[in-house]
């Protein structure tokens, strides 16, 4: 049975939290950075009005695009799945069917609304705020809901991972009964469900609960039993009007990279928002000294002029008195130093854009006139800071979503049949391919190049210290590092496979030239050696 108040009590307290310690920093963060989304609960009106440098927006947008080109582009390969068992890993069944599985989650997720909501989150993200994400079948079909994070709190496990989450929507009452049906919704919705008179679109508070259920038996296969409790509660009424589960957590939530004291993340737009409003009051200050120099105030002496005929038009001429003590209308001077205030502001916009990682995608940003080799090292450094940030989205984001569509796919019965030998170990993980994911990788690939040619004089000397490297699994995971799909390389059984036939050909070939060379001598050793030769003295026993 549903505790309906002890769950509103639990999001309240969570509610509370979040709000007392995120929502005014998350406000001021969207206003200079992600102002579209600056009132979330509104659309349409202008936003941004405040804004006199549009550095963090465009930022937050490259970054954004450039995750989401570099990370997980939809229309390209950026992850395959494989047995998490090293040994099976590498069984051709196994490989097999995990290629197929990869294959048919692409797809699902292509003819999904997955590309929408991944540029969503990403700004999010790259906001500053964690990305939220859905994921559910929709009439035989993913859906994915991107959801801000002033409508959702959430709570971790022991493990530091989200495992609860709360979400607060608003639906109309007739919306409600089209979604659960008339029987368990409180009266006053019912009601205003049968009205015409406008009453249906009356608005309700809806507070949707996900959570591990703790009280569960495994044996029983029924929504209700399964891992993660799936539960509507109206707010008003504080009654349970839906109750379900789901085998998997449907939400995704994503911190860009968090503190371990913090249950909430931090991003870009946060870690620079200080720089941010430094650079929007300077450019504000560059404006105004800029009208100042184009347009500025004059010091007019009492009675000096007419002021009602006083004209600033270029070329006009002005009238004064010259008789009070020589005074006359000057300019105000202008205090501020532009072409040192112009220089001030760029250096704290190029701030602000490594604080987005601009650098890393812009790779030739400052890699001109310097040779490929130097560049690939130069561009690899630059990935480095971003790794953590790829951990995080990779184990936080991505992982969760495939597992929850791996599952979905699986239970609709749209992927293959796994082999015998994976019931036993089903585990699987995920393997990413995307280019920096690769760019990462790449890292053990240069890594082995630089031991290579720093050893390159020693194997001159000492050719057998090769035998210290296993250059076949180097020359593999070089292949895989730099992009290549594992379809492209032969199974290790197909290679040994080729390779023993090719020494069987070569011993064929050696033999078969032994066997023509003796057969070339052959006429020659039939014949008896000449008179006086040393084969001719040996043979007739008198020696030479």
């Amino acid at each position: 049975m549903i505790d309906c108040n002890k769950i509103i009590r639990r999001y309240e307290k969570l509610k509370s939290h979040r709000d007392g310690y995120w929502l005014q920093l998350w406000r001021e963060v969207r206003r200079f950075v992600y102002p579209t989304e600056s009132d979330w609960k509104t659309e349409g009106s202008e936003r941004g009005n405040d804004i006199f440098d549009t550095t963090a927006v465009e930022s937050r947008q490259r970054l954004a695009a450039g995750m989401y080109n570099w990370m997980a582009p939809p229309d390209k390969r950026w992850f395959e799945l494989q047995s998490a068992n090293d040994e099976l890993a590498k069984d051709e069944e196994v490989k097999d069917y995990f290629s197929e599985v990869t294959k048919q989650i692409r797809l699902a997720m292509a003819n999904s609304n997955w590309a929408t909501c991944l540029i969503q989150v990403l700004n999010e993200l790259a906001t500053g705020i964690d990305g939220i994400v859905f994921a559910d079948e929709d009439q035989g079909n993913l859906n994915f809901s991107c959801f801000p994070a002033e409508s959702v709190v959430y709570a971790n496990n022991s493990k530091g991972r989200v495992d609860t989450v709360f979400r607060e929507l608003v639906m109309t009452a007739r919306q409600m009964v089209q979604e659960f049906g008339e029987e368990r919704l409180p009266e006053k919705v019912r009601k205003a469900a049968e009205k015409t008179d406008g009453k249906q679109d009356e608005e309700f508070r809806i507070l949707h609960a996900v959570y591990p259920r703790m009280n569960r038996d495994p044996e029983m296969i029924d929504n209700k039993n399964m891992p993660f409790a799936d539960v509507y509660i109206e707010l008003e009424s504080k009654v349970c009007i839906y109750e379900s589960g789901f085998e998997e957590l449907p939400y995704a939530v994503c911190r860009f990279e968090k503190s371990s004291r913090e249950g909430y993340g931090r991003g870009p737009g946060i870690n620079k928002l200080p720089d941010i409003r430094m650079l929007n009051r300077m450019r504000q200050s560059y404006i105004l000294n800029s009208e100042h120099a184009a347009d500025p105030s004059w010091l007019i002496p009492a009675d000096s002029v007419d002021t009602k005929k006083f004209n600033k038009d270029p070329g006009s001429v002005i009238f004064y008195k010259a008789v009070v003590g020589g005074a006359k209308p000057e300019m105000l001077p202008c205090g501020g130093n532009l072409q040192k205030l112009a220089a001030d502001i760029e250096e704290e916009r190029n701030k602000i854009k490594l604080g987005f990682f601009l650098d890393i995608f812009d790779p030739l940003g400052d890699l001109k006139n310097i040779t490929a080799t130097e560049a690939e090292i130069r561009n690899e450094g630059k990935i480095v800071p971003f790794a953590p940030i790829a951990g995080n989205m990779h184990s936080e984001l991505f992982a969760p979503l495939i597992h929850r569509i791996y599952g979905i796919l699986q239970r609709s019965g749209k992927l293959p049949e796994p082999p015998e030998k994976l019931r036993e170990q089903p585990d699987y993980k995920v393997d990413y391919v995307s280019k920096i994911a690769l760019s990462i990788k790449k890292l053990e690939s240069l890594g082995w190049l630089q031991t290579e040619a720093s050893l390159a004089n020693m194997m001159q000397v000492k050719p057998d210290i090769v035998d210290n490297f296993e250059l076949d699994d180097i020359a593999r995971d070089m292949a895989l590092n730099n992009g290549s799909a594992p379809k492209y390389l032969r199974s290790v059984k197909d290679r040994d496979r080729i390779r023993a036939e090719r020494e069987q050909q070569l011993a064929a070939e050696q033999e078969a030239a032994m066997l023509a060379q003796g057969a070339a001598l052959a006429p020659d050793l039939a014949k008896a050696p000449e008179a006086g030769s040393p084969l001719g003295a040996v043979m007739s026993g008198n020696g030479v």
